[in-house]
């Protein structure tokens, strides 16, 4: 274990690229995850890492899951816990941290069992969002979830966290044209779905599911493009009724994967 004691060092300058620069996280094909929990979480779902972070108040307090960690660690560093303030992306850091290797995604989306159920997220800015989008779907036992290119990245630190390491266990897929993906899909006899809050669109409540599901959810503010909902042979909607006229992402998603999901699992 080597102990680092300046904020200038270079592991320490890199670990906070990572936290704070997607565009670090694409280029160097690693990501930083923060807290004990989700870091031993990474490491048990395979995940290789290449550095951790701990201060000695950390190895004390978090000992049983530091045990494992240190072991599959390359370089393991006690940091002080200035300089783990300085890495933090959190208000009150546990002063544990890994940098790994980011999990593998898959760009073909031929490769979509004919007989699963899938989200799809269409340019999601909040990554609070993507994160408790990927939590409920493998809590329900979606088969795995597409990102659109524009998309919040799951592996930033914020989606990390809020998915509580789901992300490491659910297939990932990411679109470079959703619209022609959905076509591509419905050739294949799966059934890609738009949800809209519109007039017309079928209330899912009353939609019977069956395998081979897509589920389309749009950006916060704008919803689905219309390229995507053109491509998607069925609209459906959540029937409100009360005075909102809309739900939170996350929060319409995971109503969505419930009735996806629940004739299923009876």
């Amino acid at each position: 274990m080597i102990k680092i004691t300046s904020k200038d060092n270079s592991a320490v300058r890199r670990a906070v690229r990572l936290m704070t620069s997607a565009r670090e996280r694409r280029k160097s094909g690693l990501i930083i995850c923060e807290g004990a929990r989700l870091c031993a979480d990474a490491v048990e779902s395979g995940v290789t890492i290449n550095e951790l972070f701990c201060t000695a108040a950390a190895m004390e307090k978090y000992s049983d899951y530091l045990e494992v960690l240190i072991e599959k660690s390359e370089e393991v560093y006690e940091i002080t816990e200035d300089i783990a303030k300085k890495i933090s992306d959190t208000e009150n850091t546990q002063g544990v941290f890994i940098v790994a290797h980011s999990p593998v995604v898959e760009n073909d989306l031929h490769k979509l069992s004919v007989t699963g159920q899938y989200v799809l997220l269409e340019n999601l800015q909040d990554p609070s969002n993507v994160g408790a989008i990927f939590r409920t779907a493998e809590a329900l036992g979606v088969d795995g979830i597409i990102l659109t290119e524009g998309c919040a990245s799951c592996f930033s630190p914020k989606a990390l966290r809020a998915g509580m390491g789901a992300m490491f266990r659910i297939p990932i897929f990411i679109s470079g044209d959703a619209p022609a993906d959905m076509t591509a899909a419905a050739g294949r006899n799966m059934r890609p779905m738009a949800a809209v809050p519109r007039d017309g669109a079928a209330d899912v409540t009353k939609i019977r599911f069956f395998r081979g599901a897509i589920m389309c959810i749009g950006n916060e503010g704008n919803g689905l493009s219309d390229d995507l909902i053109e491509a998607c042979p069925e609209k459906v909607t959540i029937p409100m009724n009360g005075r909102a006229e809309s739900l939170n992402a996350a929060t319409a998603a995971a109503i969505l994967m419930w009735e996806m999901m629940r004739g299923y699992i009876q």
